[in-house]
């Protein structure tokens, strides 16, 4: 389980919110990109937090689908959490690049607009 303890009441209502607006094949895509990535960075609590960290910029940068998952994880190689695992964080960057391309997902973020 993915710990969300030292993720802000805001950022996990953000979350909640787009979770619920999603179809159910964005939340499937969603799904199938963490366990992919959780798969190759590891799927101990370094490798969780890492999700929470891609998580949350996804809520700080508006994405309006979790789908988009794969588009921010490769920003996570970036992540001090990451600075001994960059073999796994590229592979796991080409992962689920593959799986966008393999189920037509954009390269690009839905984003909201600030208007």
């Amino acid at each position: 389980m993915v710990d969300f303890d030292y993720v802000s009441e805001d950022t996990k209502r953000t979350i909640m919110s787009i979770w619920t607006g999603m179809s159910e094949s964005d939340k499937t895509h969603f799904i199938n990109q963490v366990a992919l990535a959780l798969s190759v960075w590891g799927d101990d609590v370094r490798g969780k937090r890492l999700v929470v960290e891609v998580l949350e910029r996804m809520a700080e940068n508006s994405t309006k689908t979790l789908a988009d998952f794969g588009i921010y994880a490769r920003k996570a190689e970036d992540s001090r959490l990451a600075r001994d695992r960059v073999a796994r964080m590229k592979r796991a960057s080409l992962v689920l690049e593959g799986y966008r391309i393999k189920h037509g997902l954009p390269s690009m973020p839905h984003k909201e607009l600030g208007l």
